[in-house]
């Protein structure tokens, strides 16, 4: 019995050193990968703005036909 329990030791010692290795590649792999997210706020503020200018461009013509509308009459 004692031989085993020694031999299960050495097993003991063996994997602690194999996870310790493993370890260490694993840290210098994650540095690496490290990406920064993008925001994607400003091309929504774009599109209000064609919007805008859409919007302006209905009133302005409203404003001529009624002008022309006036003269019209």
């Amino acid at each position: 019995m004692i031989h085993v329990i020694f031999f299960c030791y050495l097993c003991q010692i063996r994997r602690r050193r194999r996870k310790k290795k493993n370890k260490k590649t694993k840290k210098k792999k994650k540095k690496k990968k490290k990406k920064k997210k993008k925001k994607k706020k400003k091309k929504k503020k774009k599109k209000k703005k064609k919007k805008k200018k859409k919007e302006m461009k209905k009133r302005e013509k409203k404003k001529k036909d009624k002008q022309k509308n006036r003269r019209k009459k």
